[in-house]
């Protein structure tokens, strides 16, 4: 396996992880952990990890820019190679949905041409490593209502606000 890099950096939102392995990205994280236990924990996962602030400058601008409420496209080299079929298919189609809209499941589902795969959807979202550049967070129910979301229904309702939708969600 080819060697990553990463950085961690701290944020109102949360300590930010972020590993790339060849120049893309192939995890972010977003935790409640001090960078010292983030950094324990993502070196656990990638014991060969070499820290390297200075290649992901661009990428923690972008991110900062984003959690102040600002408009970015994530336009980021991303590796999912390594992801089933379908779910490198439903991720791919989470990045096309643009900032400040929502998607159903099902909407996605038919977007990959399996209309009534709307729950293996739902799982395949559910293993998306690079939340907010894969915006699994612009997906919901089709009865409007959230959904699930990795890192919690809390993260999900902030990043959707700081997309400017802000609505009263049902459970």
């Amino acid at each position: 396996m080819d060697p990553v890099e990463f950085a961690i950096f701290e944020s109102w939102f949360g300590t930010i992880s972020v590993v790339k392995r060849k120049g893309r990205v192939i995890e972010l994280n977003l935790s409640e952990n001090d960078i010292y236990q983030e950094h324990r924990a993502l070196l656990k996962r990638h014991p060969d990890g070499v820290e390297s602030e200075q290649s992901f400058k661009t990428l923690r601008t972008l991110l900062h820019r984003y959690l102040k409420g600002q408009h970015v496209d994530f336009d980021i080299d991303i590796d999912i190679s390594d992801l089933p079929d379908f779910t490198r298919k439903v991720l791919n189609e989470l990045r096309k949905i643009p900032y400040g809209q929502m998607r159903s499941y099902r909407d996605i589902a038919a977007r990959t041409g399996n209309p009534n795969a709307g729950r293996a959807v739902g799982q395949a979202v559910k293993r998306n490593p690079i939340p907010i550049i894969i915006p699994c967070h612009r997906v919901i129910r089709e009865d409007g209502s959230l959904g699930g979301f990795s890192l919690g229904e809390k993260i999900k309702k902030r990043l959707l606000f700081l997309e400017g939708i802000d609505k009263t969600w049902t459970v």
